[in-house]
């Protein structure tokens, strides 16, 4: 049986500054606390958390032909991220993510660049064969790509590859769009906010129980407050207590449900129960949140 989880990746240089005050326009200039300059994007944090728990992953994408790009190509290398299947673009920028975090919130800016360049040519018939697992990170940012998931899933899901997703916020609020992919999810990631916009629920636990009625497996993210896993309407939850005894310091949230699913989809593959697929999530998640970015305070178990 393959091993190998290919996510296409809607990969981005990020810049994430962390201050106690909020930017106010008016050309009004504050001092912030501290910055960093990362690898980004979805499904980039997740194919970097999937590699340090030893998963076998496939990253696709393109990058632009600049600085950024060569950072992005040179971290993966460091990562242990396989580069061999990255493309490099000369007709538009690698994206850019700006992430400023105040007191555990974050604001976020995004060029998409390159990413509009991404479409489904960028899938050849090798990687599919290589493929145990496709996950879908980044869903409403590659947007080319939407029109062309529902076929390419039905496809792959004859082949007995199992798939994940994790539709991130839906900019423009299309929430409909995602609701066609469902017959052929095997594992949905939303957080909390994602799961009642998509169901228009009132609350987590009605949204989780409608949705696990489509999808074997719903795993909404909570925060704070842990998760819960929803198999045909029941519920496995989880606090962050159960698995992380040490104070948290929460730094920056930016890629926290990224290494979360990470976590969950490297015990889910290797056919443990559900609650050790959750504490190994928030393991990931918790890790994350303590370091400024989405890579550096990822959870090593190598």
């Amino acid at each position: 049986m393959n091993k190998t989880v290919i996510n296409i990746a809607d990969t981005f240089i990020d810049i994430i500054v962390a201050s106690k005050q909020k930017p106010q326009f008016g050309q009004v200039e504050l001092l912030a606390d501290s910055y960093n300059i990362e690898l980004g994007g979805s499904g980039a944090i997740f194919t970097s958390q999937f590699a340090k728990l030893g998963g076998d992953i496939i990253c696709l994408t393109i990058i632009g032909d600049d600085t950024s790009g060569n950072i992005i190509k040179k971290r993966m290398n460091d990562i242990g991220i396989n580069t061999e299947y990255i493309q490099t673009s000369k007709q538009n920028k690698t994206p850019l993510g700006l992430n400023i975090s105040v007191n555990n919130d974050r604001a976020m800016l995004t060029v998409l660049g390159v990413l509009e360049e991404i479409t489904i040519n960028i899938i050849t018939e090798e990687i599919i064969n290589k493929a145990r697992h496709w996950h879908i990170a980044g869903y409403f940012l590659l947007d080319n790509l939407i029109p062309a998931w529902p076929e390419f899933l039905k496809r792959i899901k004859q082949k007995g590859i199992t798939c994940s997703l994790d539709t991130n916020w839906a900019p423009n609020g299309n929430w409909e769009q995602v609701i066609e992919l469902f017959p052929f999810i095997d594992v949905f990631l939303p957080n909390e906010n994602e799961a009642i916009a998509i169901t228009g629920k009132s609350n987590y636990q009605e949204a989780g129980k409608e949705l696990s009625q489509q999808i074997p497996f719903v795993v909404i993210k909570r925060g704070a407050d842990g998760a819960s896993v929803f198999q045909k309407g029941e519920e496995i939850p989880i606090l962050i207590k159960e698995v992380w005894s040490a104070p948290i310091n929460v730094i920056d949230t930016t890629g926290a449900g990224d290494s979360f699913d990470a976590g969950f989809l490297y015990e889910w593959l290797n056919e443990k129960d559900i609650k050790t697929c959750l504490k190994t999530a928030i393991l990931c998640g918790t890790s994350c949140v303590q370091e400024l970015g989405g890579i550096k305070g990822q959870y090593n178990n190598k």
